[in-house]
This record gives C-alpha cells, structure tokens and sequence, in this order.
C-alpha cells in the first residue's frame, strides 16, 4: 500500500483526479489525463506543496478512523472469503475505543502535505453523539466531543482550538442514519422471508420500515447537521480570532455490488437486497454533494464514492481483491467472529484510495 509521497502521488494520478475543476464540488480530470502509476515519472510534477504549518484536523465517523485495519483479516482468493483476524488487538491511544488507526485516509492526506495531523474521529460517531456531544456505548464513554455543541457552547474541545485547523476534515452521517441497524434488519428480515414468515423487506418494491424511519425520514435532519457544523467551524474560528479553515466533507465509497451480485461478503442478504442498498449509498452519495455545494466557498466536497473502482479496475465486494471488508468476517461457526465492526469499511489499500480522491479537493480549496 503506497506511503510514501511518490507512491501516493502516482495513486492520486492514476484515479484522474488531479485537475483544475470546480473546488467546492472537488470535480475530477478527464481519465485521459491520468498519468503512468510509476512514482519516478510522477514524483516531481505531483510533490505536494510546502506545507508551512499547516495544521488538518480530522472528525467524523468509522471510515475517518480507520476502523477495521488494524484486526489483521486477508482475503482468500480461491474461497473468496475474509479469513484470519485478531479481535483482541490493540488499537492507538488516547481513546481505543475509537479504532483509530494509522492506516486512517486523514493521516494519509496529512503526511502528503507535510502537515500537521489531529484525529478525534471514533468508530459510531454521529453528530449528536460524537461531534456535539461525547460519544458514548452502553455507558461507556469512548471519546469526549470531538467538536462541541457551539450553540450552547458545552463540552468544547479544547484539543480542536489548540489544533488551530487551517483544514477540517469532515466524514459524517452513515451512523446517523443508522447504517448497520439497516442492514441487521435486512439480514433479519431475510431470515423471516425465508420461513414464510414475511415479505421480503429492503428492496426497491418494498423498502421496510426500517429504512423508511432511519434512512429518508432522517435525510433532512442530517442535511441540516452538515450546515451546523459548517456554521460552528466558521464561528468558532472568528471567536478565535483566526482565518477560517477550508472545510473537506467526503460522501462514502460504495462496496455493494449494483447487480445484487452472490459470494460470500453477500451471502447474508438477498440479492434484491444487496442491489437496493447499493443504491441507498448512491443516493446518500447524492445527498451529500446536494447539501455541500450549498455551503459556501469554504466548503467542498471530496467524491470518494468510487475508490474502491479506480480506473475502472472493481475492488468492491465479490471481486478477486475487495477494498473493504465484507459480511464473510461473519461465521455461524465462530460465534466471536460477530464482535467484529470491520464489515463495510475500507482495508488500508481502500484508505489509500480514499486518501488520493481527498487530497485533490484539499489542494483546491487551499488554491
């Protein structure tokens, strides 16, 4: 997986996204301007500006903490399924139980521009419980707010002022809508359709209750969460007496299979299922470009809806190398096996990738 700033530079170039469009919509270049993925021939002509302090902080959920990377799974080629795994490992301090892991894209991003790197995003963050307030499991508080509620001005953290942010890296709302409760209750309700014992639930036909209420009854609270933290970002900062930081919002990298395809990482849903949540990920991917390309000069959005298909090359889920785990982690015959929350995000080469399509809306908002 590329570290170094050459190896990234020639990822960068190799997803045709190093170009001059529109910041705020972090626009790609056209594919014929990809240049060939050897670092020499893209060292120099893609080494990334001097950094002068600049100073990126990172808040969000799972994918923004690099959730899943550290446990040690391989891909099994031949069976195609997720084998291995350490559940005991141990992740990085201040707050384990964030999952923050050095693979994370934010750190990726930051080592690209010689800057200066702060993670408070955790595992299950959402805005309510994560970015304005701390975050907390069963009653176990797993980080402080990464952010605060700046409206009443309770549990500020004072870790984010002293980062002093030139940019703010920004990955938020899959656990908003409840992600994986949808997709249990699709697994769930699979298993009913199966004894006759209910309609088959989560499909373009019949979308389900659960769906209706976490997913599209939820869209408009989250739209306007992102302009809230859009708003307390440039507050806080004028409070401060600082410039503004640029403000970088990433969508999601999809790993379903549109054509509802079977192989392990999908054999736990139908494939009706897996085609209709494919396509609530496109929709929310669609959502969130909608909401930020509203927000202002500041703000832009970094398409990361396609990093796991760069070039057209597929690594999504019942490919021959996935970049991000899938439901085969699951194991009727290993109980343990579903203490697992690595399902659904991205192996450190999918970190890689997600890091190549932000760098892009980094370098343009920064100008």
């Amino acid at each position: 997986m590329p570290r170094s700033r050459a190896a990234l530079a020639a990822l960068v170039l190799a997803v045709g996204l190093v170009g001059c469009g529109d910041p705020q919509a972090g626009d790609t270049a056209p594919a014929d301007t990809a240049a060939p993925t050897t670092p020499d021939s893209t060292a120099t002509s893609t080494s990334a500006p001097a950094a002068g302090g600049l100073s990126i902080v990172q808040l969000g959920d799972s994918i923004a903490s690099g959730e899943g990377t550290l446990y040690g799974y391989e891909y099994d080629t031949h069976t195609r399924e997720w084998t291995g795994g350490n559940l005991s490992v141990t992740w990085p301090g201040p707050y384990p139980l964030c999952h923050d892991s050095p693979d994370a894209y934010g750190n990726i991003v930051a080592a690209y521009f010689d800057a200066e790197f702060t993670q408070f995003a955790c595992t299950g963050a959402t805005f309510a419980a994560g970015i304005s307030a701390p975050e907390t499991d069963d009653g176990t508080v797993l980080r402080p707010a990464q952010f605060g509620n700046w409206a009443t001005q309770s549990g500020l953290n004072a870790e984010y002022d002293a980062a002093e942010p030139d940019v703010v890296l920004v990955t938020l709302g899959a656990d908003d809508l409840q992600f994986v409760s949808i997709v249990e209750a699709c697994i769930e309700n699979g298993y009913e359709y199966a004894f006759d014992l209910a309609d088959l639930a989560c499909t373009s036909t019949n979308p389900g209750t659960t769906i209706q209420t976490d997913y599209f009854d939820f869209l408009p609270t989250l739209r306007a969460n992102y302009a809230t933290l859009v708003d307390w970002i440039a507050a806080r900062a004028k409070a401060n007496g600082v410039a503004a930081p640029k403000v970088v919002i990433t969508n999601y990298a999809n790993p379903l299979p549109a054509d509802g395809a079977k192989c392990p990482d999908t054999s736990w849903l139908y494939p009706e299922q897996t085609e209709y949540l494919a396509s609530l990920v496109d929709d929310l991917n669609g959502t969130i470009r909608e909401t930020v390309e509203g927000l202002g000069p500041d703000v832009g959005l970094a398409d990361i809806s396609t990093a796991y298909e760069p070039q057209g090359v597929s690594h999504i889920w019942c490919t021959d190398a996935p970049w991000a785990y899938g439901l085969s982690i699951y194991k009727v015959t290993d109980p343990d096996s579903f203490e697992s929350q690595a399902p659904f995000h991205p192996t450190p080469q999918g970190q890689d990738s997600i890091a190549a399509h932000v760098i892009p809306a980094v370098r343009q908002l920064l100008g």
